[in-house]
């Protein structure tokens, strides 16, 4: 089998994908949760330098990805793998910004991806495709507001679209595609769920290292699922939505087809912020877990909580460390629990600090079948396009994570075979 190095959890998406109805609408419902629920806090968008000219800067390059289509986001990650984009050598008040740093060769040369000091005949992107579809029921309060609006067929479409075109771009490239499908349970009928599932998720699990033919849409991997967009993973109360839910439930554990949930208390939103924070805890997914048990899930972002509100202020002035946080700690008690269960470091390795925190964790930890779990169960991943309101790129996101202070074995791991088992790729 090819070796490939695996980017677990990234967004191709333009400015034509999001719904920024339903975000500007979830915070006027709530616009008091909005400004405690951590989205302006100094750890998630806002830093020193982001508060000021430099902030501007960082939000130009982000939405300098977002106008382009998704091949040419796919064309412009392996262009700056290749070392063929020139960064610039930014200052801040006469200091580098915070996490700016680069390879002394680039990644991608001499027809591989070098990593350390390993090789990798391809890298892998796993495109997470949002679905921001609105019910009949929900958003109405805009003059023009459509009332119900399946956005994610042509999100789905783009995707393809763009996969296919790479590939005839460049035959050559070292670039290969496990999108995940994204689907929103309430905001469409069963039958309808069913149809997505059918069309589009690829049940044979052989590696995919080939290039699809043009025609193919049964790209799909696995089905992405993004709780604040106002899916809640167990209506225990509302037999409808449940029955919804569950049909994804029934397909993906009958097909070993693996689910990514957005897992940190930020990110868009479709609902109010509380109830996105209660839709999202992975607290709520121990129903789910309970009657399907082999499911394959990856909670992403390792559960990172942003709003200081959710800690006693003491504790966490004191404890401010991710391994602290509840959500953390639930993800890791799920994968000592349960065979399936992994986490992705997506947004959340922007910050070099994550690493030594999970690394400390990891090396402080007694219980070794606890330790084994963790290290088998984690993935890298970017949150490309979204982290660049953090990081400058997509090369400077890859070389935090690579001076990280995990061993090549544990770097190892997470890149490639950890990633391989969440897939089931045979």
């Amino acid at each position: 089998m090819a070796r490939y190095f695996f980017d677990a959890h990234m967004h191709a998406m333009n400015l034509n994908h999001p719904d920024f109805v339903s975000l500007v609408d979830s915070i006027a419902s709530g616009f008091s949760e909005f400004v405690v629920s951590g989205a302006l806090s100094p750890g998630y968008l806002l830093t020193p330098a982001n508060r000021s000219q430099q902030g501007l800067v960082t939000i130009l390059n982000m939405f300098s990805v977002f106008e382009r289509s998704i091949a040419q986001m796919f064309e412009l990650i392996e262009d700056d793998l290749c070392g063929n984009i020139l960064h610039p050598e930014e200052e801040h008040k006469g200091k580098r910004l915070a996490n700016i740093m680069y390879p002394d060769l680039p990644y991608i040369r001499d027809g591989a991806f070098h990593f350390r000091n390993q090789r990798y005949d391809y890298y892998a992107l796993v495109p997470l495709v949002m679905d921001f579809s609105r019910a009949s029921n929900e958003w109405g309060k805009a003059y023009y507001a459509q009332r119900r609006w399946e956005k994610i067929i042509a999100y789905l479409d783009d995707t393809i679209k763009a996969i296919h075109q790479y590939y005839e771009l460049r035959p050559a490239g070292l670039l290969r595609f496990f999108p995940f499908l994204g689907i929103n349970s309430e905001a469409h009928e069963t039958a309808f769920i069913e149809e997505l599932l059918d069309t589009y998720i690829r049940t044979d699990r052989s590696a995919s290292d080939r290039i699809p033919d043009s025609t193919d849409r049964r790209l799909f991997w696995g089905v992405k699922l993004y709780p604040p967009l106002g899916t809640d993973p167990w209506p225990a109360d509302d037999t409808k939505k449940l029955e919804k839910i569950e049909t994804i439930y029934r397909f993906c554990s009958i097909h070993k087809i693996p689910i990514t949930t957005h897992c940190d208390d930020q990110g868009f939103r479709g609902v109010t912020a509380k109830l996105a924070q209660q839709y999202t805890s992975p607290a709520s997914w121990k129903p789910v877990l309970a009657k399907y048990p082999d499911l394959y899930i990856d909670f992403a972002h390792y559960g990172k909580q942003y709003n200081p509100l959710a800690k006693p202020p003491l504790k966490a002035l004191l404890d401010n460390t991710i391994t602290n946080d509840p959500w953390f700690g639930q993800i890791i008690e799920f994968m000592s629990t349960y065979e399936h269960v992994y986490a992705d470091v997506s947004f959340t390795g922007t910050d070099p600090l994550f690493y030594q925190q999970l690394y400390e964790y990891l090396e402080k930890l007694d219980d070794e079948y606890v330790r084994e779990r963790i290290l088998t169960r984690s993935m890298f991943g970017s949150d490309f396009s979204v982290n660049l309101s953090k990081v400058e790129s997509y090369a400077n996101y890859l070389r935090i994570f690579e001076t990280s202070p995990f061993p090549d074995e544990t770097i190892e791991r997470f890149a490639y075979s950890n990633p391989v088992d969440f897939l089931g790729i045979n």
